[in-house]
């Protein structure tokens, strides 16, 4: 009887090992889901827009669109960060929805995404993100204080790391997460914190973030990043009480957030950018 259980013990053990084994090497792969096929374009959209190169430093190209008219001195432009999955086709409907609140709208591909070079890693979407930043203020001369930048999902920590490291109107997080380690053990909790290799660190760049004016959007239905994290993210915002904070609570879920509360979104993109736009 006891070698019976010692045996499977010993299977289960196993077992676990395998499982963790893997997912710790495929964590790349499980992180990413880029896709190629462009569905949907801002042409539909009956707004101005333009195609964009950016070439990051080492030499890749990425793709993007410039959604609006971005020639104002007036305006805001909003830097459009995306989530894991797809490409910025899928995000066509959302960045025409903020581009009417009376923002552009720059929306582009981490590389490995859409139209763009290369592989996605962690690393390399922080410099497409800074590459998109120095490129629409070096090339298309739009000053850091018209910038917004917006993050939604994995796409909170490519904004969040712009805020640290450039001075901006705004930030704006959307359905983001604490840090990769957080989310990756709500997802799996049986996966051991020191195995997971996605820093992701939305916390700490947040704390440095150089804007007074952020916006965190998040839904209590989201099952994907649970909404403790957007309320904890709010709070590390407050931290500094220079900082003008918005917290909006989104209805469905992590990926029917915006769909489902398309009204909302639109009134508090309106009432953020009025805000940013009244800065001194």
């Amino acid at each position: 009887m006891w070698k019976t259980l010692l045996k499977f013990i010993a299977f289960l053990l196993i077992g676990y090992l395998f499982i963790v084994g893997l997912i710790t090497l495929l964590q790349n792969q499980m992180i990413f889901h880029p896709s190629d096929d462009i569905w949907d374009t801002p042409e539909r959209l009956d707004v101005p827009w333009s195609e964009h190169r950016v070439e990051a430093p080492d030499g890749l190209l990425l793709h993007g669109w410039m959604i609006g008219e971005y020639e104002s001195e007036d305006k805001p432009v909003v830097v459009y960060s995306h989530g894991n999955a797809g490409n910025i086709s899928g995000r066509v409907e959302i960045a025409g929805v903020i581009a009417n609140q009376g923002a552009a709208v720059f929306l582009y591909d981490y590389r490995g995404y859409g139209k763009s070079d290369g592989s996605p890693t962690e690393e390399g979407i922080y410099v497409d993100g800074k590459a998109v930043v120095d490129y629409l203020r070096d090339e298309l001369e739009i000053p850091l204080n018209r910038m917004i930048f917006y993050g939604q999902s994995l796409g909170g920590a490519v904004a969040a790391r712009q805020a640290a490291e450039f001075e901006s109107s705004g930030l704006v997080l959307h359905s983001a997460f604490l840090s990769g380690k957080e989310v990756a053990t709500d997802i799996y909790p049986f996966i051991p914190r020191f195995l997971v290799s996605a820093d992701f660190p939305v916390n700490e760049d947040l704390r440095q973030a150089k804007t007074e004016r952020i916006m965190i959007m998040h839904s209590r239905n989201d099952r994907i990043v649970p909404y403790r994290h957007g309320k904890e993210l709010r709070r590390i915002a407050t931290e500094d009480p220079a900082n003008y904070v918005t917290f909006v609570e989104l209805r469905g879920g992590h990926n029917t957030g915006f769909s489902q509360s398309r009204e909302i979104y639109a009134r508090k993109w309106a009432e953020f950018i009025s805000v940013v736009d009244s800065r001194e």
